[in-house]
């Protein structure tokens, strides 16, 4: 695991407002295991006259066996909705570039961790996969997606292109997969000559809407974009389709297929929502404690607008005996990443305080 993170241009100006990257990581963490999602999917291909491709199981994708009992390892019984078309395309050959939109929980980022492993060659001591993700905390966790699926597969080795990982100079990296954010890669890639692009098969620019919200991110993700040879497979995600994102997808996925969501609802149809109207924090909290105090809460995430009420907030819940972990922007990345592997490790907490992890 890389010992310090954090891509300097990872860092917002406005430290109190919750940012794109920080939503994103608190999706993936909140919705850890698929969701049946109810959304159908769009598919435009590059050809249209090429015949599209669906599976109803992981065993029709003709998986080598280490791969497929990953696969099954991490609890996935069948190919969620998206998996179901997108799989056949990332694991076609010849290698096919996609864009596709999909929000966190619907199998998305096991998709194209195991399109990367699915293209590794073992045997090959150098990067052959470049996965780029906004911020140090998502590149940890598609990392441990990585870890997790190719655990079967243990000459595939995983390097982490982030701030605090600091090499030799004149070394060159080894491992097959690299993961990491845009400005050290780029780095990495042109300044220090750490990675060498020109055996990189597969290219995946996970969270494009985040990405292109952080300044700097876009123009760096499409320099990385320009070094990779030729026949490279580019695979971008992005949860919204806004005119910036499409702008951005076309000009680092050429000759492109597509898939799209069509329902435009991002609730879940599983979850309840309530509201309360509050006047103040005061009767914000208030109406939090009436609601520990009516149910039984196990777990439970809150989220704050500002730093100062997360902390002001995980004091008061501390004073009323509950378990409280506090995660907000000013932690150091060590620490936020403590806490985040203890939500992974299922470590019991009455509650979690979140905010803004820019």
């Amino acid at each position: 695991k890389p010992d310090k993170g954090g891509d300097a241009v990872d860092k917002q100006e406005d430290d109190d407002k919750e940012d794109k990257a920080a939503q994103s990581l608190l999706n993936k963490l909140i919705r850890n295991n698929l969701v049946q999602s109810t959304h159908q999917v769009e598919v435009l291909q590059r050809d249209p006259n090429s015949p599209l491709y669906s599976v109803k199981s992981f065993e029709e994708l003709h998986l080598k066996p280490e791969l497929l009992q990953g696969v099954y390892g991490m609890g996935f019984n069948r190919p969620s909705k998206i998996q179901e078309t997108a799989l056949p395309m990332m694991l076609a050959e010849p290698p096919q570039n996609l864009i596709a939109q999909s929000q966190s929980g619907t199998g998305k980022t096991a998709a194209f961790v195991l399109a990367m492993l699915s293209r590794v060659d073992p045997s090959q001591k150098h990067p052959q996969c470049l996965c780029l993700s906004p911020t140090y905390e998502l590149a940890l966790q598609t990392g441990q997606v990585i870890e997790l699926m190719g655990k079967q597969s243990p000459d595939i080795k995983l390097a982490y292109a982030v701030r605090g990982n600091r090499l030799e100079k004149g070394q060159r990296i080894s491992e097959q997969i690299v993961i990491g954010t845009p400005g050290t890669v780029m780095d990495w890639c042109t300044k220090l000559r750490f990675i060498d692009t020109k055996n990189i098969k597969v290219f995946v620019l996970d969270e494009a809407d985040v990405m292109i919200a952080t300044q700097g991110h876009q123009d760096q993700s499409i320099r990385i974009q320009r070094s990779l040879p030729p026949g490279c497979q580019m695979l971008l995600f992005s949860a919204t389709f806004e005119e910036s994102v499409w702008k951005f997808a076309q000009k680092v996925v050429p000759e492109h297929n597509l898939i799209k969501l069509k329902r435009e609802e991002e609730t879940l149809d599983t979850i309840k929502q309530y509201y309360v109207l509050c006047n103040n924090k005061e009767e914000k909290y208030q109406a939090l404690c009436n609601i520990y105090g009516a149910i039984t809460i196990a777990q439970a995430m809150i989220f704050c607008h500002t730093r100062k009420t997360a902390g002001w907030l995980a004091a008061e819940l501390s004073k009323e005996g509950h378990q409280v972990a506090l995660l907000s922007g000013e932690m150091m990345v060590e620490q936020r990443a403590a806490v985040i592997q203890r939500c992974w490790l299922c470590v019991a907490k009455n509650a979690w305080i979140l905010q803004s992890l820019g």
